[in-house]
């Protein structure tokens, strides 16, 4: 009998023993733990904030849109489909020809007549909407202007909760050393929407100069109605 317990408590013993020694292996503690990868949030458009005195230009109609600038700027309306920003009393023609601009073309637009609407060529907005981000084209085959006509398209930009095709066009055509285009192309209500300016990049701070940082706080107001 006494044979017999001591054969069972061995068994009993042995089997809890076996038990604890699965999975149960040392850690080794410069091995890193396994981790679960994080899923990225979506990024959210960061609305543009008013600074305190700017004043909004909203226009109506199918193509209707708002943007907003500082008070001692002015805009004007440059025949049925563009409109045109500049510091009051300087010309886009001046000394110191720093605009912004707003050209809004309907799907249904149907003549194709160049400067009908301020800076908008059907066949020139075809071959820009056509090109991919990083690719450089110009819109000239005369290689002593075709510099000036060169766009590079960027990363796209989002403007209003709306995304736009982003282009960049340094130094533009009759424009002053260190002058930089800035373009868009925003699509929506059946319109396109062709935004931009002409920058000053060399820190100047000449009477009616825009540089890019206000340029890009003006853009970011830009909201189309929908």
């Amino acid at each position: 009998m006494i044979s017999a317990r001591i054969v069972i408590l061995s068994l009993l013993f042995g089997g809890v023993a076996g038990c604890a020694q699965v999975g149960t292996q040392p850690v080794d503690p410069a091995t890193p733990m396994p981790t679960v990868s994080s899923i990225p949030s979506p990024t959210v458009p960061v609305e543009a904030t008013l600074p305190s005195g700017w004043e909004t230009y909203a226009s109506q109609g199918q193509c209707g849109y708002a943007i907003s600038h500082p008070s001692d700027m002015g805009g004007a309306s440059q025949g049925t489909y563009s409109w045109i920003l500049n510091y009051s009393g300087t010309e886009p023609s001046g000394v110191v020809p720093n605009f912004v601009y707003v050209s809004v073309i309907p799907d249904d637009f149907q003549s194709g007549e160049p400067g009908v609407i301020y800076n908008y060529d059907p066949a020139e907005a075809e071959t820009l909407l056509n090109m991919q981000v990083g690719e450089s084209r110009s819109l000239r085959d005369d290689p002593n202007i075709a510099p000036s006509f060169t766009y590079t398209r960027l990363p796209d930009t989002t403007l209003g909760n709306q995304t736009a095709q982003t282009y960049e066009n340094t130094p533009p055509w009759e424009f002053p050393a260190g002058t930089k285009e800035i373009r868009y192309y925003l699509q929506a209500n059946g319109c396109t929407y062709l935004i931009g300016g002409y920058v000053d990049t060399t820190g100047s701070n000449q009477p009616g100069a825009i540089n890019e940082e206000l340029f890009n706080q003006v853009i970011a107001t830009f909201q189309v109605n929908l």
